[in-house]
């Protein structure tokens, strides 16, 4: 009987770790998040594209479709978080039931 209230409790403390850094990493995303609607509210989709791609082709010594190809997935990406686009909501949804 002790084994089987250990390994609940092993299991509880581990969902609650695997949460809390969950929630730590997505804190520190939302700090990202809200400098990428700063500056697109500041200098518009067209001047952070092009500066994303300058900074991604610096970083990795990208070519440059390489850069603004991957430029271009990234602003798409979060344009979509900061619309509610919700995909990993449904997709944690979907894949629950």
């Amino acid at each position: 009987m002790a084994t089987n209230f250990q390994s609940v409790l092993d299991s509880i403390t581990s969902l609650d770790f695997t949460c809390i850094l969950a929630r730590k990493t997505a804190l520190s995303a939302h700090n990202e998040l809200y400098h990428f609607q700063m500056v697109i509210h500041e200098f518009g989709e067209e001047r952070v594209l092009q500066e994303t791609a300058n900074i991604l082709r610096t970083r990795y010594r990208y070519s440059f479709s390489e850069a603004y190809n991957e430029a271009s997935i990234r602003v798409r990406a979060l344009l979509e978080l900061c619309g509610g686009d919700k995909t990993f909501r449904t997709v944690r949804d979907n894949l629950r039931t």
